[in-house]
């Protein structure tokens, strides 16, 4: 069946508001487009934002644990500190360390050695004449011109040449061959020269004696004699451990004499200490030592 078709010039009937064209004059289908097109745009835009907080809350996590602990404050003076649980190992120094630097040597100072003094004995020959006074500028000493015991000396020596306590048996002798002489004694004043003396006999016995030591070099001359006998010098220091000794061998009876000179010094003020002994005795007679005169300068 054929639609009706409308009169021609019938008036136009209203239209329903149901029915009015669609906005901006899109059809029904534009505009479903357009709402489809719009929700595309905003479910884009939610899902960029969705990815990006994602993305960032990633990193923020991964950035928290990168990073250290944060250590407690320190605490104040006097609390005990105890060590934090995220503290890691404390390192320790390698199994083979490096050798530390060798540090410089200090230099050595050594004490100066201390003098032991010094103590030198010569021997030789008497000269026909002694004058004592001229030779013991310091001090001079002759024994034996008036008996056993008799000692004649430097009226102003001081006593520096001192004789120890004499030993058994002990005699006077007139048998050198030298003569002593001296001038301004005591208790002789002037002896224009003599030849005696005093000895002793047996192994053993002799002679001690002491002069005064001290830094200043000194001269000791001792006037002996041995007869069959051999006679020893030892001399020591009592400041020092310098000391030496010489001997005078005689093997018949009659009397040798010799001057035994000996020179000295003490690292301090002492003395010197000399024993003049019978070392040794041959034959069945009173062989020993003998003493005559000492100087000292």
């Amino acid at each position: 069946m054929s639609p009706r078709r409308r009169p021609t010039g019938h008036r136009a009937v209203p239209r329903r508001r149901d029915d009015a064209p669609p906005l901006d004059g899109l059809d029904t289908g534009g505009r479903r487009k357009e709402v489809l097109s719009s929700a595309a745009v905003i479910l884009a835009g939610v899902l960029l934002v969705i990815g990006f907080g994602f993305v960032a809350t990633r990193a923020m996590v991964h950035k928290d644990e990168a990073l250290p602990p944060v250590d407690p404050p320190a605490p104040a003076l006097g609390d005990l500190r105890l060590p934090s649980a995220g503290t890691g190992l404390i390192p320790l120094g390698s199994a083979s360390p490096s050798p530390s630097p060798t540090p410089p040597k200090s230099p050595v100072f050594r004490s100066p050695t201390a003098d032991p003094g010094s103590v030198r004995i010569t021997q030789a020959e008497v000269p026909a004449t002694v004058d004592l006074t001229a030779e013991g500028k310091a001090d001079w000493v002759h024994w034996g011109l008036n008996g056993t015991f008799s000692l004649e000396r430097a009226a102003g020596g001081g006593f520096k040449i001192l004789e120890g306590a004499p030993t058994a048996p002990r005699f006077r002798h007139e048998l050198s061959p030298q003569r002593f002489s001296w001038n301004g004694g005591s208790p002789v004043a002037v002896s224009p020269g003599t030849t005696t003396g005093i000895r002793t006999c047996g192994k053993g016995n002799g002679f001690t004696l002491s002069v005064p030591a001290g830094p200043a070099p000194r001269t000791l001359r001792l006037y002996v004699g041995s007869l069959a006998a051999r006679g020893k010098l030892t001399a020591r220091l009592s400041t020092g451990t310098a000391g030496g000794s010489i001997v005078l061998d005689q093997r018949t009876g009659a009397l040798r004499t010799a001057v035994l000179t000996v020179a000295y010094h003490a690292p301090k003020s002492g003395q010197m200490q000399l024993n003049w002994t019978t070392d040794a005795t041959y034959g069945k007679g009173c062989g020993g030592v003998a003493l005559e005169a000492a100087t000292l300068r």
